[in-house]
C-alpha cells in the first residue's frame, strides 16, 4: 500500500547497525519490486551547507553509505546530489562534499557525486504557489529520485522532514529569492507540494534519518529511528505524529486538501511499533500555517526589491503582438491601447511570478530584464568568491 511507513530502530551511526536497519527497512517496503537493474537513481540528500555530520543538520554519511550499498545490491546506479543554500558552484560543491563526508562515501562505494551545474525550468500548471519552478538539471540525468532527508524543527519554517528536503533541488541562492516571495509557513509548504507534484513521476521513494533529530533551540535529540515510505506525505505524517504535532498546523493538512494523503488515516506502520519512537517532551516551536516566516515584512519587501530581477516592457517599443500576454502563466500581462491607438503590453507585478517566460518568448526582444543594483552586487560578490576558490 502506498501509505505504508517502515519504522526501524537505529540508535547509532555504526555501519553494521545501519546496514542491518536499511536491509530490514527495504524488505518491509519491498523496495526490490520498485528498483530495477541499471536504474539511474538520484539520491537527494540533505546538504544545506558545508557542515560536518556531527551537527545533525546534514545527511549522515554512514546512512548515505548504507543506502547506496543497498541500492547497488539491487542493481541501481546512484548519483548523490543537493544544492547548498550559499551558491551552486563547482568550488563550493566540492567543499560541501568534503566537509559533509559525501566525498568519502563516493570514494568508498559505487556511486557518483553530482557535478552538473546546469539548471532548468519546468511548468507547474496545477501549482498553487507557483506556475514554474527552476530546478537542478541533474534530475534529467536520472530515471528516478530517492529522497533522503533529516528530521528538524526550524524556528522560521516549522517542521522540516521529507517534503522540506525537496526544496534543496532549487539551485543555490535562488532558494533565498523564492523564500522571500513567501509570507507564511503555509505558503512555504504549498510551494513544497508544488515541487513534489511537479516531480511525482520520478520521486519513487523517501527515507528519513531520525537517528538524531534537531529540536527547538537547535539542539540535538535522539529519536533512534530510520523511516521509509513510497508516499512522502505518509512519511511526514508518521514523524509529525511521533513528535506530537497537530496535522492541521503542518503540510499534512495542505496535502490532504489536495487529496494527496488521507488525513484520517495518513499512514500504516510496518516494522517496529510507533510507540517505541514517541517523544512527548520533544521541544517544538509554537506555530501554525498562518505563522509569518519573515520577522520584518518591510525588510522582506526591501530585500525583494533589491535582489529580484523582473521583466520590463517600454510601451513605446512594444509591437503589440501579444505573444507575451498569451504565454504568461498567471495572466499578469494585459494588452492596452495608448493615446495613438497602438496596442502595447503592460505587466501587473502583483500577479507576476518572475518566471521570465515573456522575456524568452518576445519575438522583437522588447521585453528586458530589469536588474536592481542589489542583484548586481549579489552576483558580483558570488562571482568574485568563485574566482577566488578556483
Amino acid at each position: 500500500m502506498k501509505n505504508l511507513v517502515s519504522l526501524t530502530y537505529l540508535d547509532s551511526y555504526e555501519s553494521s547497525k545501519i546496514n542491518s536497519a536499511v536491509e530490514r527497512s527495504f524488505s518491509n517496503i519491498k523496495l526490490n519490486t520498485i528498483i530495477k537493474p541499471n536504474m539511474k537513481v538520484l539520491l537527494k540528500v540533505c546538504l544545506p551547507d558545508s557542515i560536518e555530520p556531527d551537527s545533525a543538520e546534514t545527511s549522515h554519511p554512514a546512512i548515505v553509505q548504507g543506502v547506496v550499498e543497498a541500492l547497488s545490491h539491487l542493481g541501481a546506479k546512484c548519483i548523490i546530489a543537493d544544492s547548498p543554500y550559499n551558491n551552486y558552484s563547482q568550488a563550493y560543491l566540492d567543499t560541501v562534499y568534503f566537509k559533509t563526508g559525501m566525498l568519502e562515501v563516493a570514494n568508498s562505494s559505487d556511486c557518483e557525486l553530482n557535478h552538473n551545474l546546469k539548471i532548468y525550468t519546468i511548468d507547474t500548471p496545477n501549482g498553487v504557489k507557483t506556475k514554474t519552478i527552476t530546478l537542478l538539471d541533474v534530475i534529467n540525468d536520472v530515471d528516478v529520485i530517492i529522497n533522503l532527508g533529516k528530521i528538524k524543527v526550524d524556528e522560521r519554517l516549522g517542521y522540516l522532514g521529507a517534503s522540506a528536503n525537496m526544496f534543496g533541488l532549487i539551485p543555490g541562492e535562488l532558494k533565498s529569492l523564492v523564500l522571500n516571495r513567501l509570507n507564511t509557513i503555509g505558503d512555504f509548504n504549498k510551494y513544497l507540494i508544488d515541487i513534489i507534484q511537479a516531480l511525482k513521476d520520478k520521486l519513487i521513494f523517501n527515507i528519513l534519518d531520525g537517528v538524531v533529530a534537531i529540536e527547538a533551540g537547535d539542539t540535538q535529540r535522539m529519536l533512534s529511528c530510520l523511516a521509509m515510505s513510497e508516499n512522502i506525505f505518509s512519511l511526514d505524517a508518521c514523524m509529525i505524529n511521533i513528535l506530537g504535532l497537530n496535522y492541521n498546523n503542518t503540510i499534512i493538512k495542505l496535502a490532504s486538501n489536495r487529496e494527496l494523503v488521507d488525513i484520517n488515516m495518513p499512514f500504516e506502520i510496518v516494522g517496529d511499533e510507533i510507540d517505541e519512537f514517541r517523544n512527548e517532551d520533544f521541544a517544538l516551536y509554537d506555530y501554525d500555517l498562518n505563522t509569518p516566516i519573515h520577522k520584518n515584512s518591510r525588510q522582506q519587501k526591501n530585500y525583494f526589491k533589491l535582489n529580484q530581477q523582473r521583466p520590463s516592457i517600454k510601451p513605446n517599443r512594444c509591437k503589440g503582438c501579444s505573444v507575451c500576454s498569451k504565454i504568461c502563466p498567471t495572466n499578469a500581462i494585459m494588452m492596452k491601447y495608448d493615446k495613438q491607438g497602438e496596442l502595447y503590453a503592460e505587466i501587473d507585478y502583483k500577479k507576476c511570478i518572475f518566471c521570465n517566460k515573456c522575456f524568452l518568448a518576445c519575438p522583437y526582444t522588447v521585453v528586458k530584464l530589469k536588474t536592481p543594483l542589489g542583484f548586481k552586487k549579489l552576483h558580483k560578490s558570488i562571482n568574485k568568491f568563485n574566482d577566488e576558490e578556483d
